[in-house]
């Protein structure tokens, strides 16, 4: 039976089932994202969430997080499915298309790997020197960050609220950022770091700048116990080569589609 909850307890005794699949979610119950989430649940025997779909608002186009782990997950997905917003992307695994397909328009987005840090060491190689000329980022960078993403990465998700977090390091030349990294979900409380938005400038690429601006964070949130995850698409060989050098290891697969009411 769906049941919409925000007892924070249960939601992560429920997402330590599968500490990276459900990472998103679990960096969600940070205050810092919590009111922009919604949780659709299906509690067994009302004693513990068996399933759930996320459902995030924070950014102009809802997402929706739909990993299950038991038959019952497709059950909480039907009766889900009729209050989800007009449009929405999805992060789903396989199986769950057919139910989205009954009421809305796909527009499929690819295959994405889920990876998570497991060797330290392998970060800890990869030193910047003194020319690379790294720093953290803030708020006094927005325009630079969003003049690098339009034309290295259209496609990312970022809000510029996510530079409150103070996890998010460029690389300049001259006065030009030419590579950034940064998180889409942190939490120190929830001890979870999802790392996102990472790229090169086309003209700064094969330099291994963003393997250097990337350990610079990694090193940082490592240090802080966290456990460090990310998403990449499957077919991006060269991001899931540097990631692994890096000292990831691919975790699960996924696909994520936007979805619009038909």
């Amino acid at each position: 039976m769906l049941v919409f909850t925000t007892n924070k307890k249960h939601l992560e005794r429920h997402f330590q089932k599968d500490p990276v699949l459900f990472g998103y979610h679990q960096g969600d119950l940070d205050d810092f994202y919590f009111r922009d989430c919604q949780w659709a649940a299906d509690y067994y025997q009302r004693a513990r969430i068996e399933e759930l779909i996320l459902i995030y608002s924070g950014l102009k186009t809802a997402t929706v997080f739909a990993f299950g782990l038991t038959d019952r997950f497709y059950d909480l997905l039907k009766e889900t499915v009729t209050l989800m917003p007009k449009e929405f992307y999805c992060h789903f695994l396989k199986g769950c298309r057919s139910v989205f397909r009954e009421s809305y328009n796909e527009k499929p987005l690819g295959k994405f790997l889920k990876m998570k840090l497991v060797d330290r060491q392998k970060c800890d190689s990869i030193a910047p020197d003194k020319n690379d000329n790294i720093i953290r980022l803030d708020s006094s960078h927005y325009q630079q960050l969003q003049e690098l993403y339009k034309q290295a990465y259209p496609d990312n998700y970022f809000n510029n609220r996510m530079l409150e977090t103070q996890k998010y390091f460029g690389c300049f030349f001259e006065n030009d950022l030419v590579a950034a990294a940064g998180v889409h979900v942190y939490s120190k409380k929830y001890k979870i770091a999802m790392l996102g938005n990472i790229a090169t400038s086309e003209t700064f690429r094969h330099k291994g700048l963003a393997s250097k601006v990337t350990a610079v964070l990694m090193k940082e949130l490592a240090a802080e116990g966290l456990l460090v995850a990310l998403n990449v698409k499957c077919d991006n060989a060269a991001a899931i080569k540097c990631y692994t050098n890096l000292g990831f290891e691919k975790t699960h697969e996924y696909e994520e589609s936007l979805f619009t009411l038909a």
